[in-house]
């Protein structure tokens, strides 16, 4: 037993575990948290033009987003092990909030930059950004999954087809060639 934690694999405290323990992290999650990252990042960027950040140029809306930002990545961290889990339904509030405000922002700029038609690199990865979030949300809650196996199957495996599949006779016996069996009597 290592110090300050449990057995391999077993949660070493509450909402938390060992090292070496299986995690599954799914796409969606995995979206909403880069999203979230770089939603942060953008808050610093110039959104308007130069040297107009977020915290220059907005006066609620700077504050609002970094919150959604790091309510994104607790709900993230905490489906991935770390903390109590939340459900992925979290995930869907604060993204599409997100969009929703950049968006607003974009169209209706705040009068700080009254004038300036030159949108900046903070506002548009702002946009990606909260997008890659509520693509990630919606990925996170949807009924279906994909997998992509880089693997050849292998011989045998279950739902595999056999290797000889495309050298068998055809099912119809009209496609067959006709034989002739001799027979004395």
């Amino acid at each position: 037993m290592a110090i300050g934690g449990g057995l391999e694999g077993t949660p070493s405290r509450p909402g938390g575990f060992a090292r070496g323990a299986n995690r599954n992290a799914e796409t969606g999650q995995l979206l909403v948290g880069l999203g979230a990252i770089l939603l942060l990042i953008s808050l610093f960027l110039n959104w308007y033009r130069h040297g107009v950040d977020a915290w220059t140029a907005f006066e609620a809306w700077d504050l609002i987003l970094a919150a959604i930002a790091i309510i994104a990545l607790v709900a993230v961290l905490s489906r991935l092990g770390f903390g109590a889990p939340r459900p992925n339904s979290w995930l869907i509030g604060p993204s599409v909030a997100a969009l929703v405000i950049v968006v607003f922002v974009a169209i209706n700029p705040p009068p700080v930059v009254a004038g300036a038609n030159a949108n900046g690199t903070g506002l548009w990865l702002g946009l990606v950004s909260s997008a890659l979030m509520s693509v990630g949300a919606l990925l996170s809650v949807a009924r279906f999954s994909v997998a992509l196996t880089t693997a050849p199957p292998s011989v045998g495996a279950p739902g595999t087809p056999p290797a000889d599949m495309y050298a068998r006779e055809p099912l119809d016996p009209a496609a067959r060639e006709p034989t002739v069996r001799a027979t004395r009597s």
